[in-house]
């Protein structure tokens, strides 16, 4: 299913994710997906007050007020005026893999692939096995950006061209953006699940 990860709708993103987080699922579901990288264990260890999450999210003080209400009514946030803010020990998503599908228009879809890698770890472009030439022909393009190419003909035959590079998303912000988008799709789709805190 398509995935906004914040650069742009993915039209297909395959995940593997990690056993025994349910409850980092929840947590991340119940947060807006914009705020998910406050969650990362590091930057939540040093935002303690408002005045904190206001530095962290470039706000001013009134409008991180408004966001730090938000977190207390998630039951993210404790205490007043100076707290601690949940943190997400280990993103539930340990794999991600992102997929441009388009028919013939190899040159758009590698630029949205390049995009993807911000967060997922593989990006790969799959066209119609009939219009896969014109691709192959510029195949140091996608071997220079790390995006995979792919071709699937009718028969639902996958032909690989170029693998992609398996390496850790460019942006730790987009990565957490894309766990928060992922956990909210795999809450929608199991229904809610009762977490302790």
């Amino acid at each position: 299913m398509e995935l906004d990860a914040g650069v742009g709708l993915a039209d297909i993103v395959l995940y593997k994710r990690q056993p025994r987080t349910t409850r980092e699922i929840q947590v991340l579901a119940a947060i807006p997906p914009r705020l998910a990288p406050l969650l990362d264990p590091l930057t939540a260890s040093n935002i303690q007050s408002c005045e904190d999450l206001a530095a962290a999210l470039g706000l001013l003080k009134p409008a991180a007020q408004r966001v730090m209400r938000q977190l207390q009514q998630l039951g993210l946030f404790s205490g007043q005026p100076s707290g601690s803010l949940t943190s997400v020990k280990n993103s539930p998503f340990e794999t991600v893999i992102a997929v441009e599908a388009k028919l013939s228009d190899w040159s758009r879809a590698l630029v949205q692939a390049y995009r993807n890698r911000q967060f997922a770890d593989e990006s790969w472009v799959v066209l119609d096995h009939r219009y896969y030439r014109a691709a192959l022909a510029r195949l140091e393009r996608f071997e220079r950006s790390g995006v995979g190419l792919a071709s699937l003909d009718v028969a639902g035959n996958l032909y690989i061209h170029c693998s992609a590079a398996s390496a850790p998303a460019m942006s730790s912000t987009k990565r957490w953006h894309a766990q928060a988008a992922l956990a909210r799709r795999v809450v929608q789709r199991l229904g809610r699940v009762t977490v302790e805190r």
